[in-house]
């Protein structure tokens, strides 16, 4: 059975309910209600506007970083003779290459 065993028991219980008192300021009015959803409209709006930007950042990065290793190609060739050289070349795209992961992370979380 529920915890209410008849009508009578469901009247008493809502009469009790309706006595307990609400601690509710005063409603806005329309003009601040208007605002507010003018505000809300307007953060909506710029968000949608900045969704296809936010969404491209990393596929710029990893561009950069592609541009990067093909202008880096012709360096190490060229370098080929300078083992120093050639490890400072490839010390520089690792450091790209990481420097591409961890700002592709910060824009994916």
């Amino acid at each position: 059975m529920s915890d209410f065993e008849s009508e009578h028991d469901v009247a008493e219980w809502m009469r009790e309910l309706t006595a307990i008192p609400l601690e509710m300021g005063p409603l806005p009015n329309a003009h601040q209600i208007w605002w507010k959803a003018e505000l809300l409209k307007r953060w909506d709006a710029r968000r949608h506007a900045v969704a296809p930007i936010e969404r491209a950042e990393p596929v710029q990065v990893w561009i950069g970083l592609a541009g990067a290793a093909v202008l880096l190609v012709p360096v190490v060739r060229s370098l080929a003779g300078s083992p120093g050289a050639l490890v400072a070349a490839i010390v520089t795209f690792v450091a790209l290459a990481t420097c591409a992961i961890v700002a592709t992370r910060e824009f994916v979380s």
